[in-house]
């Protein structure tokens, strides 16, 4: 089959020269589609067309010396994010004392400056460094892949109990209210799920090693054990439900397909759970830590040796005439210049210990609000590349309270009466969702 050439709309549209900015255009023919058979080049054509974010979102028009500027903005708050803390200050303090120690003080007018090697401070911090970001960054992946498989299978799970048929609407033999009282299992089974994931981490270093710290651990682990044991209990009762479609005469394979769904579901949670509990290697984040505080004091000398180089004067070891003649400001500014260098190899360490240290819990959070109450934006703690786990389970529970429109079964779902009985015609086309206010406004806010 031939398809006519693209028109002119979508030959500017794949050049992206976008001047439409409203709803898809296929949400506007979609009462339509099932009026007529759609050919190959009505499917083209449909997909082609303009979507809802073409236009704007692009940059193009900012221009490129703009664009740069707004990059590097955003770079350089990304930068103070993680590095305007407590603990840069201090290992600033502690880079700018070793180096003005070693640059001023004497030995028989001969400055404390030597070229020491950077060997060991790549295997002992760097290497580590590096190692255990690729690491806390690979749990980050893995949380969203669990989480996805998570509510991948809760959905399903629960659409199977709202919508699977048998032998001629077998449906009918159902309990009253039974997909209501599924959608009450899924529903306090999300909720659980996330306060036990957005619970306040007591898995670091300072709650097993110091004695304030294991206070916090004791009544945070009594909380998430508490949760935890909540959770299984709603596992335990959703596979019970799977045994009343079986009563009601579900078929054996269809039921065994909802067992599929339930397990794993239960197996991404036990995934979660332990991404949340565990943590990398404790003694490389402890000897971390310490390296990257006292390295300065061991390299001081080097910076002194740095200022040694620049400066070629009777403190460095130079003698007759190679020695500089300088100014006093120019020795003032080598010294500074020093100073900054150390400060920044110890920031750069720090930077990289702060972003692995942000991505160990890759669900952390700060608070834990209603929508309405809070920005996504000031509620995550240590960085932006924490899974936003509260916003996504609030989506998995905006789609488990949708239900189609002219159900008539006592059990709360089945199918709608434009497909069951069977029509001579198909009415896919005219089905509609009910989807609460609540989710809608949601929704609507964050479009």
């Amino acid at each position: 089959m031939s398809f006519d050439a693209i028109d002119e709309k979508t030959a500017e549209a794949r050049a992206h020269e976008r001047t439409m900015s409203a709803g898809s255009t296929l949400e506007d023919d979609a009462a339509g589609v099932g009026a007529r058979v759609m050919s190959g080049k009505d499917a083209i054509e449909a997909f082609e067309k303009l979507g809802p974010l073409d236009g704007t979102v692009e940059n193009v028009h900012l221009g490129a010396v703009l664009t740069a500027f707004l990059n590097f903005a955003a770079a350089f708050r990304v930068f103070k994010r993680f590095l305007i803390t407590t603990e840069s200050v201090i290992v600033s303090c502690v880079s700018v004392a070793s180096t003005l120690f070693f640059i001023l003080y004497e030995i028989d007018g001969h400055r404390l400056g030597v070229n020491v090697s950077w060997t060991f401070v790549s295997f002992a911090i760097i290497y580590p460094l590096t190692g255990s970001l690729d690491a806390a960054f690979r749990r980050r992946e893995e949380a969203l892949k669990r989480l996805s498989e998570f509510k991948t299978n809760v959905l399903e799970f629960y659409q199977g109990h709202r919508d699977w048929d048998w032998d001629g609407n077998g449906r009918k033999r159902l309990p009253e209210n039974h997909v209501q009282e599924v959608r009450w299992l899924c529903v306090a089974l999300v909720c659980d799920v996330r306060n036990f994931l957005t619970a306040p981490e007591v898995t670091r270093l300072v709650h097993l090693n110091t004695s304030r710290g294991k206070v916090m651990w004791e009544k945070g682990r009594k909380i998430q054990w508490a949760i935890a044991a909540r959770v299984r209990s709603h596992f335990q009762k959703m596979s019970l439900t799977t045994e009343i479609l079986k009563y009601a005469g579900m078929p054996g394979n269809e039921s065994a397909r909802l067992r599929q769904f339930h397990k794993d579901a239960y197996l991404a949670w036990e995934n979660m759970r332990y991404l949340k509990t565990y943590r990398t290697p404790m003694a490389t984040r402890a000897f971390a830590r310490v390296y990257i505080l006292i390295h300065p004091i061991f390299w001081g000398p080097y910076y002194a040796w740095v200022v040694s180089e620049l400066l070629h004067d009777e403190a460095g070891g130079y003698v007759g005439s190679d020695v500089y003649d300088v100014p006093a400001y120019t020795s003032g500014m080598v010294i500074f210049y020093a100073c900054c260098l150390s400060v920044i190899t110890s920031l750069a360490m720090l930077g990289l210990y702060n972003v692995r240290y942000s991505l160990e819990d890759p669900f952390a959070t700060k608070e834990r609000q209603a929508e309405s109450e809070a920005d996504y934006s000031h509620r995550y703690t240590r960085g932006q590349d924490q899974v936003l786990i509260n916003k996504e389970l609030r989506e998995l529970v905006g789609e488990l309270v949708v239900e189609f429109k002219n159900t008539h079964e006592r059990s709360g779902g089945g199918m709608p009466r434009e497909c069951y009985p069977l029509p001579a015609k198909s009415k896919l086309h005219t089905l509609e969702l009910v989807i609460p206010e609540e989710v809608k406004s949601t929704r609507e806010a964050r479009a």
